[in-house]
């Protein structure tokens, strides 16, 4: 059985080889010296690009940097993953605000008829499922802290209030 360097022991080894300092190749990365540092005690990994970018700078092959047994393969795909996540998050939490102007606006301007209050105030609850639904994902795939999970999940409590409150108060005042 061959014995392989792990990611960190790979960069590490070519970095000194080189006579480079972790700041050094953190400015040629475009990275923070902390993160090289990350990366070569494999605390973290690096994404797709900068394993580009260190596979030319240091003349390796990509199958040497994303060794069989490596987990760096898999920690570029949860990283998309997260990514995608988080865009799909931002996207429910700016339709909800659309969906506040939509009620806020119907109490300013014309009226809107109960079927598209009540239609509105359903889509402000799916897109609060879905919005608890992928922090929950998040958490899951990023192991945050528990400090980070609370105060994430207060900010989305805060704004199912306020969606509610705002629904509430605008029904209200209508009749």
């Amino acid at each position: 059985m061959e014995n392989y360097m792990n990611f960190g022991e790979v960069l590490q080894t070519k970095r000194k080889s080189m006579g480079l300092t972790q700041e050094d190749l953190a400015d040629k990365l475009f990275v923070s010296s902390k993160t090289i540092s990350n990366w070569e005690t494999n605390k973290t990994t690096p994404d797709i690009d900068n394993v580009i970018r260190i596979s030319q700078l240091f003349d390796i092959s990509l199958n040497n940097l994303l060794l069989e047994g490596s987990n760096m393969v898999e920690n570029i795909k949860k990283k998309a993953e997260i990514n995608n996540l988080k865009k799909y998050s931002y996207c429910t939490v700016i339709t909800d605000l659309v969906f506040l102007f939509i009620i806020l606006s119907s109490h300013y301007g014309a009226e809107l008829p109960i079927s598209i209050l009540i239609a509105t105030c359903i889509g402000i609850g799916v897109n609060i499922a879905v919005m608890f639904y992928f922090l929950n994902r998040i958490k899951i795939l990023e192991d945050k802290t528990k400090k980070q999970q609370r105060k994430e999940i207060f900010i989305t409590i805060i704004l199912c209030i306020l969606a509610f409150v705002v629904t509430m108060l605008v029904s209200w005042f209508k009749h």
